[in-house]
């Protein structure tokens, strides 16, 4: 019986210590890591587009391995820091999701992640997303 007692404690220990946010964690952030080309925002009460084209400048943001970002304004250094990759409640799904924090204080929930696109939104109602192409 003690042998039962023992292996269920240590089964229930090991199951417990790795939690599933991090390993969430751990995978988005290797498939965020690049160069990201801003495409569009589109959002507000008015459900506006803003593209490149009709904002006359481009914006590309970049992240590292190493959890560093930079943004860029017609490939000129906006700001730059640290990021982390969080789980919190949204406004768009009842249980908590991928949010990328950024040490200027501005956080967006991660719609979408895949080799080629980024989606990015702001968690508020009226807010905008946003959507990036990487930078092959």
């Amino acid at each position: 019986m003690k042998k039962l007692s023992f292996f269920l404690i240590t089964i229930t220990f090991f199951t417990f210590s790795c939690t599933k946010e991090e390993i969430v964690a751990q995978n988005s952030t290797s498939t965020l890591t690049g160069e990201w080309r801003w495409v569009s925002s589109t959002g507000g009460i008015a459900g506006t587009t803003i593209t490149p084209e009709t904002a006359g400048y481009e914006r590309k943001l970049v992240l590292t391995n190493d959890m560093t970002y930079s943004r860029y304004k017609d490939n000129v250094l906006q700001n730059s820091g640290k990021f982390e990759i969080t789980k919190e409640k949204s406004i768009y799904k009842t249980e908590l999701v991928d949010f990328i924090k950024f040490d200027d204080g501005t956080k967006s929930v991660i719609q979408g992640n895949t080799s080629d696109e980024l989606l990015l939104a702001d968690n508020f109602y009226d807010g905008f997303g946003e959507t990036f192409k990487r930078i092959k």
